[in-house]
């Protein structure tokens, strides 16, 4: 395979071996569309789409995408927890983008690792490398973690979700593995690759910023049934009396800091109410 190369802001030697040494390894993660090698502070993603942007909005000479690479690591100059994006390269002939992407790599660990996590949503069909992890340990450790989090890392992380939506980038909120957490570098953004519909021409509707970050900027807790990655009732049941207690208060804790952090950041009672109206958070009646 011939493959067209575009490294921006890594050099092509080093990009080249990076390339060379993920195709001797096997994938330390795994997506819907995309296999990820961990090397260093480097990691590096296949992807059969890159000419997709949002999965529908065609991107064959990839201008949007370049334009989205610098966006991002403008935002990421001025603070914003981006993971960058240094480079690509892909088959031009393949009519998706068959090819290789290559991004720094996040600091400490996803926020919620979906693969261990599946145990216990709601939603049974996901791409994700199967765990062995003990997902009883793991759900009651990570949410007690996340739990203890500072409150200015909450204020940042909705913070600069709002600067990326202002910046028209749409996050994907739907897996909490889109997004990592390490205790000195905060909440970070992984899988930014598209713009918003209002940026590709398809709505004349632009968002408001802080009501979309008041209807998804809780993604650090668990919901229940009614939103969008629930837990399952019946699965989580299986925890007993004394873990969902301590679940339900770590979440509970974290719901608190994700609240202050958005009025923190100038999201309106109004904007809050209107979305807790739609929202359920595990924990609370």
């Amino acid at each position: 395979m011939d493959l067209k190369e575009k490294f921006l802001f890594i050099e092509p030697e080093k990009a080249r071996k990076l390339l060379s040494q993920a195709k001797e390894m096997k994938p330390a993660k795994r997506g819907i569309d995309s296999r990820a090698y961990l090397i260093g502070e480097y990691a590096v993603l296949t992807t059969s789409m890159l000419k997709l942007r949002n999965v529908a909005t065609r991107d064959d000479d990839l201008a949007y995408f370049d334009e989205l690479i610098g966006a991002l690591m403008r935002l990421r100059e001025q603070g914003v927890a981006v993971v960058p994006t240094l480079g690509y390269c892909y088959d031009p002939d393949s009519e998706n983008g068959e090819g290789y992407i290559i991004q720094a790599r996040a600091k400490g660990e996803e926020l919620y690792d979906d693969a261990i996590m599946k145990k216990y949503y709601g939603r049974k069909k996901f791409a994700y490398l199967s765990s062995d992890a003990d997902a009883k340990e793991y759900i009651l450790s990570r949410t007690r973690y996340i739990s203890q989090a500072p409150q200015a890392h909450f204020d940042k992380f909705i913070g600069d979700c709002i600067a990326l939506l202002d910046d028209d980038i749409l996050i994907d909120f739907i897996g909490k593995s889109n997004f990592f957490y390490d205790e000195t570098e905060g909440f970070q953004f992984i899988d930014l690759d598209s713009h918003t519909d209002y940026k590709y021409g398809l709505t004349e509707h632009r968002h408001d910023s802080r009501e979309i970050c008041a209807c998804n900027g809780f993604i650090p807790c668990h919901f229940v049934a009614g939103t969008r990655l629930v837990l399952d009732k019946r699965a989580i049941k299986k925890l007993g009396k004394k873990a969902l207690q301590q679940l339900a208060r770590d979440n509970e804790a974290i719901f608190e800091k994700c609240k202050k952090a958005m009025l923190n950041n100038e999201i309106s009672e109004e904007q809050l109410k209107s979305a807790l109206k739609t929202l359920r958070i595990f924990g609370q009646n």
